[in-house]
């Protein structure tokens, strides 16, 4: 490789999907410098994702960026609803009505508050967009950030890990056209296929290769007076002849169908229409839009960072998912929101030696445990996608066998509802943690338990008319105070100046949110909102201060 650097940058990011976009905006957002570079000029226009995360949301909320999502796919009062049929031509199985977003903002505004239900885990249920319609939302953020540089057509070609840099090539993808590029750190959010992972000889762990799909993305106007089901987000066909999963992405007219493949059969082999068609039983205007075949995997990256810890990986590169719980892009996001505020820190100086080190120890577990609930999901809903043309049989056969994927379906509405996934993961065992001796709650996917133990997420509150708790954190460190100016807020404040590190503070009276944030004095929040440390008495703030910078 030439010694001849043409671009330089602290933070080079490889690829411009949503965990690549979202790491440059979270850096944007702080005002750390950063590159992204990505081989496709414009955003991939085939949705793939359809389920933004409360979780995320709420990261999207600090940019002020939260409200372009919300009807920029399925409008904002279009009934939240799901169903399980034989077919679109045959019976319903099993339905699921979930509040839209406006009938989500009335009951909250018109019921009664309480963080620990439900309706009040977060300021969000999930937001039904298209995972591109998100993508050009971080682009267009990042385009807003300073500190950003993007580079669209432009591709990772190779890097070299050195002592003191990363020293990566950088092919445009137009006219071949190579520029080197030395930056202290890479991250390689350049997805399943990742020149990263592979290039450090990363390999995969878990389940590969669940099931093959083809992806047909459509535009059909009239399609939702062509069968008798009401308005819903998804269907799910249970026939084994045209089992999948049926995404709306507007009012019903625009569709993706996700047809799983039987064993051995080509995606080529299928004629788009006629799929639509034989699903829908009958005949409709239509227009396919584009086709992709993918590949369901249940697979986590055996590292994820190099042993020089220069170079890291995210998202796609880091892990594989089946759709199913909506886990995929969403855990991606809170990799790089995890690993952001970190590459941050040791840009501007004040981490310390463990700080980078700590990524792979918070993020990965979430990563094997969410491919698993994702993988548990699809192989439940796979094994009721057996049955053929008995699911339309009116006599008592059919009958039966409808009753008893209903009993079965019930039970996985996790599959829908997955904010104790979204919401409840922790950190144990983390090195920058300072535990307070709690005992952790279930982690129980379908159930979250809002808690201010140290290693969870910060819960949500509403502190004032549409204003959440959450919005009282800053970029860095944030000081929760529940008892006014006291001796804590001061020792904390010496200790962060002391060690360069950008700490705020923030009063709150309000015992109901004191009490969700365990009746502590203090509570000491991460830049990732997540709880750092808590406590009733004046600690060794310099202690804390340090083990929470990675010193």
């Amino acid at each position: 490789m030439s010694c001849n650097v043409d671009l330089e940058t602290p933070i080079l990011i490889a690829g411009g999907g949503s965990s690549g976009l979202t790491l440059a905006g979270e850096l944007g957002w702080r005002n750390t410098p950063c590159m992204v570079v990505d081989p496709a000029l414009t955003v991939n226009p085939h949705p793939r994702a359809n389920a933004v995360a409360n979780r995320s949301m709420e990261y999207f909320r600090r940019w002020g960026t939260d409200r372009t999502l919300i009807g920029a796919g399925v409008p904002s009062d279009y009934p939240a609803a799901y169903y399980w049929v034989s077919t679109l031509r045959g019976h319903e199985v099993h339905s699921l009505q979930l509040p839209s977003h406006n009938d989500l903002e009335a009951m909250r505004r018109d019921g009664p508050t309480d963080p620990r239900s439900e309706l009040h885990w977060s300021p969000y249920l999930k937001t039904i967009v298209g995972q591109n319609e998100v993508e050009q939302m971080l682009r267009n953020h990042a385009a807003t950030r300073p500190s950003v540089t993007q580079k669209y057509g432009w591709a990772l070609e190779s890097f070299t890990e050195q002592a003191d840099c990363v020293m990566s090539v950088i092919r445009h993808m137009e006219t071949g056209r190579q520029q080197t590029v030395r930056s202290q750190w890479l991250v390689g959010c350049d997805g399943g296929r990742s020149v990263v992972r592979e290039s450090l000889g990363i390999g995969l762990s878990g389940r590969a290769a669940l099931a093959n799909f083809i992806s047909i993305y459509f535009r059909a106007p009239e399609f939702m007076s062509k069968h008798k089901f009401g308005p819903a987000n998804i269907y799910f066909p249970l026939h084994k002849d045209h089992c999948g999963f049926l995404l709306n992405w507007d009012t019903g007219k625009t569709w993706t169908y996700h047809l799983i493949l039987k064993p051995g059969q080509d995606w080529q082999s299928i004629d788009p229409k006629a799929a639509i068609t034989a699903l829908l039983g009958c005949e409709t205007a239509l227009e396919v839009v584009s086709v992709q075949p993918w590949t369901a995997h249940a697979l986590t990256a055996n590292q994820y960072q190099s042993p020089g810890g220069r170079v890291l990986i995210a998202g796609d590169a880091a892990h594989l998912f089946t759709p199913t719980g909506g886990l995929g892009m969403n855990t991606g996001v809170s990799d790089v929101i995890d690993l952001a505020w970190k590459l941050g820190a040791c840009a501007a100086g004040w981490a310390g030696d463990g700080l980078l080190r700590s990524y792979e120890t918070e993020r990965r577990p979430i990563g094997i445990r969410n491919t698993m609930e994702a993988a548990d999901n699809f192989d439940k809903l796979h094994q009721v996608m057996k049955s053929g043309d008995v699911l339309d049989d009116d006599g008592p056969d059919g009958m039966a066998l409808r009753a008893t994927l209903k009993r079965d379906l019930i039970s996985q509405e996790k599959l829908l509802k997955s904010s104790g996934v979204l919401l409840g993961y922790r950190y144990e065992d983390s090195p920058i943690g300072w535990s307070d001796g709690t005992e952790a709650p279930p982690d129980n996917p379908l159930i979250y338990t809002p808690t201010a133990r140290p290693g969870h997420r910060a819960p949500h509150a509403w502190v004032g008319q549409d204003k959440s708790i959450l919005d009282l954190f800053g970029a860095w460190f944030t000081l929760i105070s529940f008892n006014g100016d006291n001796e804590i807020v001061k020792i904390f404040q010496q200790a962060a100046m002391a060690r360069g590190v950008p700490l705020s503070v923030q009063f709150v009276d309000d015992s109901a949110v004191r009490e969700l944030y365990g009746n502590r004095h203090c509570v000491l929040i991460r830049p990732d909102m997540m709880v750092g440390w808590r406590g009733d008495t004046a600690p060794d703030a310099f202690a804390v201060i340090d083990r929470l910078r990675g010193a």
